[in-house]
């Protein structure tokens, strides 16, 4: 039931009153049990078999709807094997987050801010020694190339940013903006 959460964010991303509107009604508790119930009676038994089939070490989540019924099937797996596997959940939301990021079973959850730690706290009940401050995680790329730039006002700065622009076809002189999300 969950294959068109990928075209059903495509559609949001393009209309943002229905994201808006969406995000709050569903951000709630009464929501949050029911959809956590919903997901676990349609994909618990195949998200287990699937974390089953890795053999993973440690599980981590990276999305609001992947914490529930991942760390109940996490627990069924460890319980069946006779081993403990950690379960995790980076919160990659910055200022605010969802309610379903916090589940308060998870071993610990990484946050960005202190505004989401105290989120976490008054939202998810999820207790300090749980929650870990670590920003927002980037792909080692970016830290690549923050060193290749070094200082962006220097003369050798300059030089990289008009190559990397070359290569990407924008224009030398033209002001950019990155847009992500």
């Amino acid at each position: 039931p969950y294959y068109k959460l990928v075209p059903s964010y495509k559609h949001l991303a393009s209309h943002p009153r229905q994201w808006r509107w969406f995000y709050h009604l569903s951000n709630n508790y009464l929501y949050e049990l029911v959809y956590d119930f919903h997901s676990w009676i349609t994909c618990e038994r195949r998200i287990r078999r699937r974390i089953q089939s890795y053999q993973p070490d440690v599980v981590v989540s990276v999305h609001p709807t992947m914490n529930n019924v991942p760390l109940i099937a996490t627990r069924k797996v460890s319980k069946a094997e006779n081993r403990h596997i950690p379960f995790f959940t980076v919160v990659t939301d910055f200022g605010s987050a969802h309610t379903t990021w916090f589940q308060r079973k998870v071993e610990k959850i990484f946050v960005a801010s202190d505004r989401l730690a105290k989120l976490a706290r008054r939202r998810g009940r999820i207790t300090k020694d749980k929650l870990v401050m670590s920003g927002l995680p980037i792909r080692h790329d970016f830290a690549v190339q923050a060193e290749r730039l070094g200082d962006r006002t220097a003369v050798d700065g300059r030089s990289y940013q008009a190559e990397i622009r070359s290569r990407l076809g924008l224009e030398p002189d033209k002001r950019m903006v990155l847009v992500m999300g």
